[in-house]
């Protein structure tokens, strides 16, 4: 699940830290089921690392009569395009700050909540957020989330980086990768302008982020669409910076023995959150809530902290995941979240597609 965007980190990872010794009545384990068996086609789309055979092949084995299918996306924009168009989708992962507009849309129907197991075994803080309800229904459940920042080649830059005005340096000309998404792509850029609302930009700030963006064009090895393209260009030795980076691809790639690290931008850092919503033209809208349920266990979070350094939605899960993973995946940092500024749409979005259109033809 990339990005995903806004959260009340602060309340989150103070909750996180101090391990939640104040528990509600337990709720029943795994998620509901109707007294048939479920079955049919279930059309699961998503950002790809939600289809990682750990995370759905449970479900899978415990619905052998369900048929899940699986479409992949790279950006929230797509999945509009592509809903739009009249692909039908039971499950849509979903980040909190495109709720309203996918609602606005009527690409979403409500959610009953009361069919979502662990529902109250989730952080309010999570189930708190703007973008979880739209008019006060719900229409998403929250699953994950975590903070962006700088990803780079330790090996090539031993010295770090430490904001997003010097990682688009002439130093690092030709080595530098930048995410090809509007929302991102230009709040990152007006970050390192010093901008301070980076996501509420009057006209003559978004000239100024357009300016900058084809000026330092020439400076970047590539744009790239989700963690697979970033881990590929990283892995292949094309770029050493990743704009924004990811804690939980720092911690993959390193597995993977290459010299990655990651550091927060001294200008902010992008916070997301992300979860699962049910298509409003959804087929097999049973399938889709025990889909849902299925992700929101405990053992289903646990595995996205251990792999993905996710923070996560479930309060249980912390109780599935070692220490150690919980310091690796900074959860129980605070101050990581200091300088932390909540993904949301602008109203005036179309006029950053415009800048970002303007910036790729340039």
């Amino acid at each position: 699940m990339k990005r995903g965007r806004t959260f009340a980190v602060g309340t989150v990872v103070a909750m996180l830290a101090a391990g939640c010794s104040v528990k509600e009545s337990p709720a029943p384990s795994g998620f509901p089921t109707s007294e048939a068996p479920l079955t049919g086609d279930l059309t699961f789309f998503a950002y790809e690392d939600a289809f990682e055979p750990a995370l759905l092949d449970p479900f899978e084995a415990a619905n052998p009569d369900v048929s899940v299918r699986t479409a992949a996306f790279s950006s929230a924009d797509e999945t509009i395009t592509k809903l739009q168009s009249g692909f039908v989708a039971d499950v849509v992962n979903v980040c909190v700050e495109d709720t309203g507009r996918m609602v606005a849309s009527g690409l979403l129907q409500p959610i009953d909540t009361t069919r979502i197991a662990n529902w109250d075994r989730m952080f309010p803080a999570f189930r708190e957020l703007d973008g979880v309800a739209v008019d006060g229904q719900v229409y998403l459940v929250p699953m994950v989330g975590g903070t962006s920042g700088i990803m780079y080649n330790e090996d090539a830059i031993p010295d770090g980086v430490t904001s997003y005005a010097d990682a688009f340096s002439e130093e690092f000309a030709g080595r530098i990768g930048l995410d090809d998404d509007p929302l991102t792509g230009v709040a990152v850029a007006a970050m390192a302008l010093g901008i301070q609302d980076p996501l509420n930009l009057t006209e003559d700030q978004l000239a100024q982020v357009k300016a900058f963006l084809i000026e330092k064009k020439p400076l970047l090895r590539a744009l790239f669409k989700g963690d697979s393209d970033v881990s590929q260009l990283f892995g292949a030795g094309e770029i050493d910076i990743a704009i924004p980076g990811y804690k939980g691809s720092t911690e993959t790639l390193q597995g993977e023995g290459l010299p990655a690290a990651f550091s927060l931008a001294s200008e902010g850092q992008l916070t997301w959150t992300c979860g699962y919503s049910i298509g409003a033209n959804a087929a097999n809208v049973d399938a889709a809530y025990a889909l849902i349920s299925h992700y929101s266990q405990p053992e289903t979070q646990a595995w996205q902290a251990e792999n993905f350094f996710y923070l996560v939605s479930n309060q249980d899960t912390l109780e599935a995941v070692s220490p150690e993973i919980v310091e690796t995946a900074g959860l129980a940092d605070p101050g990581s979240f200091q300088n932390a500024v909540p993904y949301a749409v602008p109203s005036n979005y179309d006029e950053w597609v415009a800048v970002w259109r303007e910036f790729k033809s340039a």
